[in-house]
């Protein structure tokens, strides 16, 4: 089975992103990353859009679980995400799972993402939302390890 985990990058979602990946490989996952990174610079017939992106695999057909990471600061969604998610293709009939990094509170991101997910047709198998207020310590890795299990 195949998955895909992309991520918005901030030091505790990469933490958390490998972690989770080397949970879904003890499961005989082949698990591909990939970091949404937008480009610097946006054309001004852009306003409104969604953000350009530098990368980002926005095909899912050829996996069977994508798993979506992101950071919320304060109570912010993760406009990177929600873009990204925009420009996802083959969405259809996909199982999905959703972690969050978050500092403060997390307002309404996972949400808005699981929203974007279900809209488009896939399905949302699983959540979480991980304080990373003071850092990530054993006991908030391991909450990463069993969410990768349920998967």
């Amino acid at each position: 089975m195949k998955a895909l985990i992309s991520f918005v990058n901030s030091a505790e979602t990469k933490k958390l992103t490998e972690t989770i990946k080397e949970e879904l490989q003890e499961k005989n996952y082949s698990v591909q990353l990939s970091e949404i990174i937008k480009q610097k610079k946006q054309p001004k017939s852009n306003k409104g859009k969604p953000a350009k992106l530098k990368s980002g695999i926005t095909d899912w057909k050829p996996f069977d679980l994508i798993v979506l990471g992101f950071p919320v600061i304060g109570i912010s969604s993760s406009h990177l995400m929600n873009d990204y998610l925009k420009q996802c293709i083959n969405i259809k009939g996909k199982q999905a799972a959703i972690f969050i990094a978050c500092i403060g509170l997390h307002g309404n991101a996972l949400k808005k993402a699981s929203s974007i997910v279900s809209f488009h047709g896939g399905k949302v198998k699983d959540s979480i939302i991980i304080s990373s207020f003071l850092g990530l310590n054993e006991k908030k890795i391991q909450q990463a390890k069993n969410f990768a299990l349920k998967l």
